[in-house]
Order: structure tokens, then C-alpha cells, then sequence
């Protein structure tokens, strides 16, 4: 049973290389044959059927090179009457160096007679019809670009605006401040730009979100946020800086300029850094009751433990109460910056500060915890 769903088109290659082709004309042109370094340009190939005898395809694939970066915009194909098609391609292009740039394309012209189209619609998924096509490649003349080398280094090339938020200045020890970046435009999408010069002392994380690329022939439309988190245990001002730009839309070099910000820091004592949302009190009947016993317990265990332990382990116990007493990974963390500096915990300390400032997973506490206490004795 025939099934037209089943339809694969396979291409047969019979080829041949040619300095000029009698079956089609065609064009090559770009929008600027004198464009700025990095800038965006639209380069447009059109092919015209002139051998109206059969059925005909034309392939174009544009050869890499590290002098240019291109992609395919569009492809479209009409048929303006009988075997007399016509196929446009259009390209995004950015020259990556100055001085002469030639851009080389692979042409390919397929033809085929009716009668090997027609059988494609024959047979089903399992008696796969292949269309037999004289291949013929296209020897054309590369594009050749007179490319401008920039005035000066530029940071970002095309039309761009730059806007900043922050949540807070004022904050606690050991508290992050959060400053969010918006930079949306039409350019070259190669951005490689820390918009914050990191303050002395201060703990910087950077995240990077893209919400939309989108390729046109003014280049690409650019909407990126950039997420900084900034922690200190001091006051500290995160200072204005530039970033330099060229628009080729208006031949103009122009700078965008970051906000700068004071931030407050106020100085905290371990109990203000008790994490009360995550480790809530409880409601307990007896309570006044089971805390006596157990304060007679720890004291009882403490006259013991004094009685019979030697000098240095009760010092060493003495010392590691403070860890153990820790309810949250805010509070060890402060506990070890403050009295552990010189026991070389650093690792332990970025597994506490991605607890609570990169909102890792918080069960891993007590196993941080854990470790640091094994370590230590």
C-alpha cells in the first residue's frame, strides 16, 4: 500500500567543478564592503534558474574562517514559473580582524527530471524512493571586505543600554547585598565584561542569566542580567565604571557608566545570627521541668568530666562547644571566622557560604559540622 507520509528525499551525487555555470546566474553582495571590526553585516546570495529543462536545487554553505563569524538568516525559495526557480540566502556576518577579509562560499546546483521527483511519492516507509540529481559545484568569486580597524578598544560594538538595581545598603555582617545588571541591545554577542571592580576584602559571586538572543541583520538582539552578591563584614563602596562602546549605526564611540553604591555594614553578635525561620522553637509541655534536669545533667557531666579528664582534652573540649552549640550554617560560619581563623578551614567556610548565600542545600549542615569537629580533635 502506497503511503505519501512515508515521502524521504535522498540526493544522489553525480559532481563536477565549474568556473561557470550556464544553468543559473547568481549574485554576491554584502550591505557594507567597508564595515568596522565587529560589525554586524548582512550578506545576501541570489540564484536564478536559467536552464528551464528540469527540476532545480541550489546548496550554498559558506567555508569557516577565524577572520569572520557567519551564520544563515534566512532561505527562501519561489518558484516564479515552470523549472524557473529562484533562492535567496541571507547571512549575518562579523569580521574578527582588520585589512582584507575574503569570504569563500561552496555553491551546489541540483537538477532532476520531473519524471525522478515524481517518483518520491511512490512506495511507503519501508520502499524508500530516492531522487537521482546531477550535482554540479559552483566555483564563485569570494566576497572580499575591506575591514576598519576600531579607534580604540571597545568593550561592546552596536547599539546597547545599561541599567542597574539593589536591593539593599544597608545590611548585617556577613549579609549579602544583591546588585542586578540589565544590558539589552542589538550587536555583537561576544560580551566578556565584569561590570563591578571588586572592593577590597569584600566576597563577590556573579551569575549570568540570558533571556533572549535572537539573531537579525543588524546583528544580535542581546537581553542579558548579570546577578552580583556582594558580602563583607565592613562598610565598603562599589565605585562607578565605564564601558566603552561603538555604535555602527551611527559611526559614534560612546560610553556606558555603571551606578555606583555605599554600603552600610553593621558588626553582629553570634545571637543575632541565629537563623530563627529555619530552626523554629517548639512547643513542649514539661518544658521548665526537662530544662532543669538537664542543666543538672550538663552540670553533673562537667564535675566529672573535670575530675577525670586530663588538663589539654578538657581545654580542647572547652574550646569546641562554641562549634557545637552552632543551630545553622550562618552562625558556624561566623564561629569559625572569628575564633578557628588559623586551622586552616577555608574549605569548610566556602561549603557554609554556599549554604547561606548560594542557597546550597541546607542538610548538609550538620555533615560540615561534622567534619570540622573530627578535624579539630
Amino acid at each position: 500500500m502506497k503511503n505519501a507520509l512515508g515521502k524521504i528525499i535522498i540526493f544522489i551525487y553525480f559532481g563536477s567543478v565549474l568556473l561557470a555555470s550556464p544553468l543559473a546566474t547568481y549574485t554576491l553582495n554584502a550591505s557594507n564592503n567597508n564595515p568596522k571590526l565587529k560589525e554586524a553585516l548582512e550578506i545576501k546570495f541570489t540564484a536564478i534558474q536559467k536552464n528551464h529543462e528540469d527540476v532545480m536545487f541550489f546548496f550554498l554553505e559558506p567555508k569557516k574562517s577565524p577572520d569572520y563569524k557567519i551564520l544563515l538568516l534566512k532561505k527562501d525559495s519561489k518558484e516564479l514559473s515552470y523549472h524557473n526557480k529562484k533562492t535567496t540566502f541571507s547571512f549575518l556576518l562579523f569580521a574578527l580582524k582588520s585589512g582584507s577579509v575574503k569570504v569563500d562560499f561552496d555553491f551546489t546546483i541540483k537538477t532532476a527530471s520531473d519524471k525522478a521527483v515524481a517518483q518520491v511519492y511512490e512506495g511507503s516507509r519501508d520502499n524508500v524512493k530516492w531522487i537521482e540529481t546531477d550535482n554540479t559545484k559552483i566555483k564563485i568569486n569570494p566576497l572580499v571586505l575591506n575591514v576598519e580597524k576600531l579607534a580604540w578598544h571597545v568593550d561592546l560594538v552596536g547599539n546597547f543600554k545599561l541599567t542597574s538595581t539593589i536591593d539593599k545598603t544597608d545590611i548585617d555582617a556577613y549579609e549579602s547585598t544583591n546588585i542586578k545588571y540589565h544590558l539589552i541591545g542589538v550587536g555583537y554577542d561576544d560580551i566578556d565584561i565584569d561590570f563591578i571592580k571588586k572592593p577590597k576584602g569584600v566576597k563577590l559571586f556573579c551569575d549570568k542569566t540570558q533571556h533572549n538572543t535572537k539573531t537579525t541583520k543588524d546583528g544580535y538582539k542581546i537581553d542579558m542580567e548579570y546577578n552580583y552578591a556582594l558580602i563583607h563584614t565592613k562598610s565598603f563602596n562599589v565605585e562607578e565604571k565605564e564601558i566603552k562602546c561603538y555604535s555602527p549605526k551611527t559611526d559614534t564611540y560612546y560610553t556606558l557608566k555603571t551606578k555606583p553604591y555605599t554600603i552600610n555594614v553593621s558588626k553582629l553578635g553570634t545571637q543575632t545570627l541565629i537563623d530563627k525561620e529555619d530552626f523554629p522553637k517548639k512547643k513542649e509541655p514539661f518544658k521548665h521541668l526537662k530544662d532543669f534536669f538537664i542543666y543538672v545533667l550538663i552540670f553533673t557531666a562537667g564535675y566529672l568530666s573535670a575530675y577525670f579528664m586530663p588538663t589539654n582534652t578538657k581545654k580542647r573540649k572547652e574550646r569546641l562547644e562554641d562549634i557545637k552549640s552552632a543551630k545553622n550554617a550562618k552562625e558556624l560560619l561566623f564561629i569559625l571566622m572569628h575564633n578557628y581563623q588559623n586551622h586552616n578551614l577555608d574549605n569548610f567556610n566556602k561549603e557554609l557560604e554556599n549554604i547561606v548565600y548560594a542557597k546550597a542545600d541546607k542538610s548538609m549542615f550538620l555533615g560540615i559540622k561534622k567534619k570540622i569537629l573530627t578535624k579539630l580533635n
